[in-house]
This record gives structure tokens, sequence and C-alpha cells, in this order.
């Protein structure tokens, strides 16, 4: 059965705020995001999530504790694709803001939260425990640009993260249509019954709450989180009409 979320949109921006706030099914708390140098924005709780992703993607971090955490950043380049072996006992609970911020360093580097982005928060994994995932433009690869999107869950009390790069292209299935520069393409959730991931995304096992990527002008790229890990460690599996 699916579980309603408590999910925050936030739209970093720096120098400015943008809010995009949905109708919440729980009690969500206010969370604030760091974007841009120096500005700070403060969101507002929403309600679920939507989202899917292929081969564009980094593999899946692993860490159980902060410390832990902190100890490896420094030395992971920003375009890691591998596994971050986590270190100590697994504790469950919700992902944290400082869980999200340092799994972005690992993933994207060290300045990647400096770029203007959006957040959900919500249970995306069908857990019962909040979950991070972060999207952004992403001008700095020399292969984009690229829709990239940072996915941080702690699912059986194990911290680990995986990232998606969507690029901006019409002529594939795992990528976004329209690149707009003065927006980013919006992050949302939406929650489906269980027969539609089992007869149209084809796996009754993935959680009912989708992630979703809109450019509003091709069909929305979804994820959805599946328990159980493809070949290449990724949890998160990737839909679109």
């Amino acid at each position: 059965m699916s579980k309603r979320a408590a999910c925050c949109v936030l739209y970093g921006l720096a120098g400015a705020a943008g809010l995009v706030v949905a109708p919440y099914a729980q009690a969500a708390d206010t969370t604030h995001v760091g974007t841009g140098k120096n500005s700070t924005l403060q969101g507002i709780s929403g309600s679920q999530p939507v989202s899917d992703s292929e081969n564009a993607s980094h593999g899946p971090v692993d860490e159980t504790k902060d410390a832990a955490l902190q100890s490896t950043v420094n030395g992971v380049k920003a375009d890691n694709r591998h596994n971050q072996p986590g270190s100590g006992a697994a504790q469950a609970g919700p992902v944290t803001d400082a869980d999200l911020y340092g799994q972005m360093r690992i993933q994207a580097g060290q300045y990647a939260a400096q770029n203007m982005h959006q957040i959900l928060v919500g249970d995306f994994t069908c857990d019962g425990q909040p979950d991070r995932i972060a999207g952004w433009v992403d001008h700095d690869n020399p292969d984009g640009p690229f829709f990239d999107v940072l996915f941080v869950t702690r699912n059986g009390g194990t911290l680990s993260s995986e990232m998606k790069l969507i690029p901006f292209a019409q002529d594939k299935q795992f990528a976004l249509c329209i690149a707009d520069d003065t927006a980013p393409p919006p992050m949302s959730w939406q929650q489906v019954e269980p027969d539609y991931v089992r007869d149209v995304v084809g796996n009754a096992n993935l959680c009912t709450t989708a992630v979703r990527i809109e450019d509003f002008i091709c069909d929305t790229p979804q994820f959805y989180w599946n328990n159980t890990a493809d070949k290449k460690g990724d949890h998160w599996v990737f839909y679109r009409n």
C-alpha cells in the first residue's frame, strides 16, 4: 500500500527567493536551503513525490556516520560514480540537510551546492522515513548541460545516494526536451496506484510514489524506488511514456 508523504518543494535562488508549495497530507517541517554564495532560502512544507532514471547515473553511495562522510569528502572526485562504503552501525531515521549536502559534495563536488537548486523532502521509498532529493541545472559538465538529480535515502538504516544526469535532447528517451536558461525543470511527485507500477511501469515491487521532472514539452521523466538494486547497484528506476 502506498504511503502519503509530507514533502517540501524548495527552490533555491541566489540573491532572490522563489517558492513552489504543494498541499500537504501530513505535518512537515520548514527547511532552510543554502544556495548561491551567501544566500539562504526558507521553504514551506508540502505533500508527496515522483520520477525516473536510466544510464546517465552515478552509482549508489553508502554512508552510515556523518564523521565517516566528512572524512571521505575531500578525496572524492566531482564525477564520482562508484560506491562509497559506510562504516559503523547503521542508524535508522530521516535524511537530514547535513546528509544531503554531504552526499552532494561526494557525488557532484564541493561547489555543487552553490548552484541554484530545488529540494523535495518526503517518503519516496515507502519506508515511512523522509528522504531528500535535490535537482539543479549543471552547466559545468563538458558534455552538458544536464539536469542533475541527487536521491539521498536512509533505507534500512544505511545512508546512500544515487545521482542521475539527465541530458536535454529531444531524440533520446532518457532526457528532457528543452533547456530553459530562465527557469529549471521543476521537480514534483505523484502518488500512483499499485496496479499502475505493475501494469504500466512494469514492476509491482516499486514504491508507488513517483518523482517527476517536468519540462512541459515532452513526456515527463519519472523515477521510482525499488528495494532490490539492479546489476549496477542502482535502486531508482526510470520510466517515461
